[in-house]
């Protein structure tokens, strides 16, 4: 029999430990991810969502957004939220001002205030949104719970899906829609409370006329505002949305640069509404009007 020395003994239990080592190596699972991995393009993160059946966290900002940075240094980079949630769904930043598909997310969903992180579904719906600021467990919290929350716009618009005909979901999704400064989303659905409910039943028609008037005023559709603003004095003279709807007529016709017509309206809201909320906007306005040359 063939005699070993412990020089070679000693070789082949090395050669074999190194061995067994590789073979570890090469079956280790992957390791948890150290930082976000961020897509840069649109198409590439809707792909993958769909392919791994995942939501969509898009970071949208701009250069000159101090909080995205900041948001960027502490939110995104703090290490146990990369652990919680990294991989549970596709990230994808874009610059609202500078990329394309920033710029056309921002016009499509309204983005007017920064930091603000869209949270998408697979087909690039809005499920829901964070405008603000957020700490890393906030942030976290807050995404992880958009698909339960029952005042999510992905859940307003399932609820409207569910219940075509009900007047307090769709009027829920249209607030939701103008509280987020989407005027052309928010518009269809004020418009669609007063045609579900033209006697104001349910004491939402005459709200739903004022606010499908503010939304086509903002959406500079002026002489369609002021069909809609004739509308809820005709239809709902005693609303206390005519109040509101006096200011309102008042800026179209400011804005329209037909200051007689606008001095009127105000002059006889300041009359008739003394102690309203809008009073001191109206003083102001009408003091603006006077500076440029009004009567």
């Amino acid at each position: 029999m063939r005699k070993f020395s412990t020089v070679q003994i000693l070789l082949v239990i090395g050669l074999v430990g190194s061995a067994i080592a590789i073979g570890l190596a090469t079956t280790r699972l992957p390791g948890k991810p150290t930082a976000i991995k961020w897509e840069r393009d649109y198409n590439t993160a809707i792909q993958r969502a769909q392919a791994e059946k995942k939501l969509i966290v898009a970071d949208m900002f701009t250069d000159w957004c101090v909080l995205c940075k900041k948001m960027d240094a502490e939110t995104y980079a703090d290490p146990q939220l990369i652990k919680n949630i990294a991989n549970k769904y596709v990230w994808l930043k874009l610059n609202t001002e500078t990329e394309e598909d920033g710029k056309r997310l921002q016009q499509e969903f309204a983005i007017l205030t920064y930091p603000t992180t869209l949270v998408l579904d697979s087909q690039g719906e809005e499920v829901d949104r964070v405008g603000q600021f957020l700490n890393a467990e906030q942030f976290t919290e807050t995404v992880q719970s958009a698909t339960k929350n029952p005042a999510s716009i992905a859940n307003l618009r399932k609820a409207v899906e569910e219940q075509p005909n009900s007047v307090s979901a769709h009027y829920a999704l249209a607030e939701k829609l103008l509280e987020q400064n989407n005027y052309a989303k928010a518009q269809p659905e004020f418009e669609k409370v007063v045609a579900l409910d033209p006697d104001n039943r349910e004491k939402k028609t005459d709200l739903s006329q004022y606010n499908a008037a503010l939304c086509l005023a903002s959406q500079n559709k002026f002489p369609e505002a002021i069909v809609a603003l004739d509308t809820l004095q005709e239809r709902f003279p005693n609303s206390t949305a005519v109040a509101d709807s006096a200011v309102l007529r008042g800026q179209i016709y400011h804005c329209c640069n037909e200051l007689d017509k606008a001095q009127k309206v105000l002059r006889e809201y300041a009359d008739k509404y003394p102690t309203n909320g809008h009073i001191q906007e109206v003083e102001n306005l009408l003091s603006a009007m006077e500076a440029e040359g009004g009567k």
